[in-house]
């Protein structure tokens, strides 16, 4: 594939939201059968003693080039499927796949260390409030440990530190599997790209936002209506896997558009 660096009008931001979603309905359980795959094999991975969150970590950049795969598939009349997890360490030369793993394992140290700076903020702070997420705490404990001297400095640090990590990585391995380039030119050119396409790329993030919280927000006034949260545990985890899912899909316009179509 050519490596063409393009720019785009900011509008095309809602273009690729709305392109993901379009994309998204046309196999829905195909595209959810995806993360549904990667979120079971990260739980049983992630039991491996010592380095089962690394290799959690690592699997995210190969599962947003998974998705980027499966989307330019279908476009071509091909069913997404499982198999697109395995494809790029089947049929790549051995350098591409060296990248790949590269990148991936790069990604998972590189969260790790920054995540672990970040804790020098909140001083574990952030951490206690997870935990207390996680096994439903009562309000007033939630409200303690939200409250604890640092959290809110330590919970902005990790929201940067997550965006700006994501940058080099949004596109390289895409740039790895089909252009050919090494892990570092990907990162340099996925970074280039998004700055170049900045207006664009922030459109698209508040697209996707907006389109969460306008769920939240109908999802919380069903609740209050039919005056129960049956109805929202049951509604919440499809509609949360569909809305995550159909944001993997548009990743691949993000790069089309930004590179060019991809063989």
């Amino acid at each position: 594939m050519a490596l063409i660096l393009k720019t785009v009008p900011a509008s095309q931001g809602l273009v690729w939201v709305r392109q993901g979603l379009r994309e998204f309905v046309r196999h829905p359980l195909s595209y959810t059968a995806l993360f549904m795959a990667f979120m079971l094999l990260g739980a049983i991975v992630s039991l491996l003693p010592g380095f089962g969150e690394v290799l959690v970590l690592a699997g995210i950049p190969l599962l947003t080039l998974a998705y980027m795969m499966a989307t330019a598939a279908s476009l071509r009349g091909v069913r997404p499927s499982l198999s697109v997890f395995v494809a790029p360490w089947r049929h790549l030369p051995v350098e591409r796949r060296r990248g790949l793993l590269t990148l991936a394992l790069g990604y998972a140290f590189l969260t790790l260390i920054l995540l672990m700076a970040c804790n020098l903020f909140d001083h574990g702070g952030v951490d206690d409030l997870m935990q207390g997420v996680s096994r439903n705490a009562d309000p007033d404990e939630l409200q303690r440990l939200a409250d604890a001297p640092g959290v809110m400095a330590g919970m902005l640090a990790r929201v940067t530190v997550t965006l700006l990590l994501s940058m080099p990585f949004w596109h390289a391995p895409a740039l790895v599997c089909w252009v050919g380039q090494s892990p570092a030119q990907a990162m340099f050119s996925s970074v280039l790209a998004l700055w170049r396409c900045r207006a664009a790329m922030l459109v698209y993030g508040l697209g996707w936002m907006g389109l969460m919280m306008f769920t939240g927000v109908v999802l919380s006034l069903l609740m209050v209506l039919l005056g129960g949260t049956s109805l929202m545990g049951l509604l919440s985890m499809p509609l949360a896997l569909a809305l995550t899912s159909a944001y993997y899909v548009s990743l691949f316009f993000t790069f089309r558009d930004s590179f060019g179509q991809a063989e």
